[in-house]
């Protein structure tokens, strides 16, 4: 894993996304679809490593929600959710990681940046995804989770990861994340498909369709008064 972080990483980025929530109910399929931008960056000196701020555009009934994430050099995050309708932002706090983010198969925890540090890991051999070799790494965690521990499949090449199961115990499933169709942007890697399914056949789909690293974003994009300013 250590590896997996070393990866270069632009130092700012912006990403357009576009997400599709798919239900299954009496054998019907429901879909929900929302689009946000993802301005996310990297601090190399200083109290935080990483800082986002999502920003949803699509449907009209969230337009203006906003995700703001800080995250610590000791591995913590601080998150905050603005919702323009009632004109209120919530602080995310630890115990309610686990719960759904706008109604997605992603929880809060998800959208987080765990450190090495925060998890004990076990080398668990290799396997082949989708036609690439992986390594297989167990994790169980030392600091609050809203998992007991993941199973990461990463490239044993380009050092990105594949697949990630989550596990409610030691022995059951709770979902599946897959990560697919990486391109190679200004000597940076990033997914263009990401999917997660529960086990009961509820899943989200991710799409990354425009990806800009290097944007030069100023600092005041992630503070908590800008997150209120709905767009």
């Amino acid at each position: 894993m250590t590896k997996v972080k070393a990866i270069p990483k632009p130092e700012s980025s912006v990403s357009e996304i576009r997400l599709e929530i798919i239900r299954e109910k009496r054998g019907k399929e429901k879909r929900r679809i929302r689009s946000f931008t993802r301005y996310e960056k990297q601090f190399s000196s200083g109290k935080y490593i990483k800082k986002s701020l999502v920003r949803f555009q699509e449907p009209e009934s969230v337009k203006g929600t906003g995700l703001l994430s800080w995250t610590k050099t000791d591995g913590t995050t601080q998150q905050w959710l603005f919702l323009p309708r009632l004109k209120t932002t919530k602080r995310i706090k630890s115990k309610e990681n686990g719960k759904s983010f706008m109604g997605t198969d992603f929880v809060y925890e998800d959208l987080e940046n765990r450190e090495i540090k925060d998890d004990s890991l076990i080398f668990g051999g290799r396997e082949m995804i989708d036609g690439y070799s992986c390594y297989v790494i167990r994790t169980i965690p030392r600091i609050e989770s809203a998992y007991w521990g993941k199973k990461i499949y990463v490239d044993e090449k380009i050092w990105q990861i594949r697949k990630v199961e989550f596990y409610k115990d030691e022995n059951t499933l709770e979902k599946t994340l897959y990560v697919r169709d990486f391109t190679l942007q200004y000597n940076f890697w990033s997914p263009t498909f990401m999917k997660i399914q529960r086990v009961n056949g509820n899943h989200t789909i991710m799409t990354i369709y425009d990806f800009k690293p290097n944007a030069d974003l100023e600092n005041q994009i992630f503070t908590e008064s800008f997150l209120t300013k709905a767009e």
